[in-house]
């Protein structure tokens, strides 16, 4: 009876935070397009019951990330490449219409054959158009391994190589070249495959806001969304709501994190539900807002979604 208690205290705190963003918020809470959750774990089994619970909370969006896949090229290894279809197909099974990746482009400069870093330093000749048939043939490449997935989530900002470092005459700002990054992923994934791109943009200042800003004004494409944190720096409790969101001229999905990677992560996942909720309604009514994703675990067996699966245990 005593370990029943605990596991009724645990869920009295783990339920609200689960279902915050899940199937029992009042109807202006659900009506977004986007309800998604984000596995970092490689955990397998931790991923399959959180993938199964999915449908139980109205999820219809799931991104794999991290421990699973940080970067696409990844998907090169063979484990690595099973595993991401193996989640895949389950979610789609379980009637996850969206199944996306994470990818951080561009990768580090060792990646990209020496033929193109002919700039100052070794850099990227980014004017040198071969280098862009290069990149789209290699996501053509790695996309042809996980074809049934979805799209991409992508993070061009503060990767690897940096593609604002990278030299070109063509393009004289960092805006420019960011874009470019993006513009040749869309080309493959939007233009050809007919997939979702999801770009992360996040700064920690008003003129990284202002850059990030000034790159989507060079995006070819209308269908790639945004993915934003719900707050403007990273996933501090003491940091403000995240008002760069509403001043973004294109569709938006709030990132949450209920792993708690900057907020202490112990028995007890999670005490402030109140708060998760006070971020939500914060963006709820902002038109450009299209929905949110929230992350569900914090590596090896953290997943808060499998612990809520403890609510159908009996006394």
């Amino acid at each position: 009876m005593k370990n029943f208690s605990f596991v009724l205290f645990v869920l009295f705190l783990l339920c609200p935070v689960c279902v915050t963003l899940g199937k029992t918020l009042p109807d202006q809470f659900n009506n977004k397009d986007v309800r998604g959750w984000i596995i970092l774990s490689d955990d397998m089994n931790a991923a399959i019951q959180t993938i199964k619970a999915a449908k139980e909370y109205d999820i219809n969006q799931l991104q794999l990330s991290h421990e699973i896949i940080h970067d696409l090229r990844e998907i090169k290894t063979e484990k690595v490449c099973a595993q991401v279809n193996e989640l895949v197909n389950l979610a789609h099974s379980e009637e996850i219409n969206e199944v996306l990746l994470w990818d951080h482009s561009l990768y580090d400069i060792d990646y990209y054959p020496e033929r193109f870093r002919t700039g100052p330093g070794g850099t990227i000749d980014l004017d040198n158009t071969e280098f862009w048939e290069w990149l789209k043939d290699d996501y053509r490449q790695m996309l042809d391994r996980v074809s049934e997935a979805d799209g991409l989530v992508l993070t061009f900002i503060e990767t690897g190589a940096y593609a604002e470092r990278q030299f070109s005459k063509k393009m004289k700002s960092s805006e420019e070249k960011l874009a470019a990054v993006v513009n040749a992923i869309s080309d493959v994934l939007i233009g050809e495959r007919k997939k979702k791109l999801y770009i992360r943009t996040f700064a920690y200042s008003e003129e990284e806001y202002k850059g990030t800003t000034g790159c989507i004004e060079y995006l070819k494409y209308d269908e790639v969304i945004l993915m934003m944190k719900e707050t403007p720096h990273d996933f501090f409790l003491t940091h403000p709501d995240n008002y760069y969101i509403q001043k973004m001229d294109r569709p938006v999905i709030v990132e949450f994190d209920l792993g708690n990677e900057y907020s202490g992560q112990g028995v007890v996942a999670n005490t402030w539900p109140e708060h998760v909720m006070k971020r939500w309604n914060s963006y709820i009514h902002c038109p450009n807002v299209t929905g949110y994703v929230a992350r569900t675990d914090r590596y090896g067996n953290t997943s808060i979604v499998t612990l809520l699966m403890l609510s159908n245990c009996t006394p």
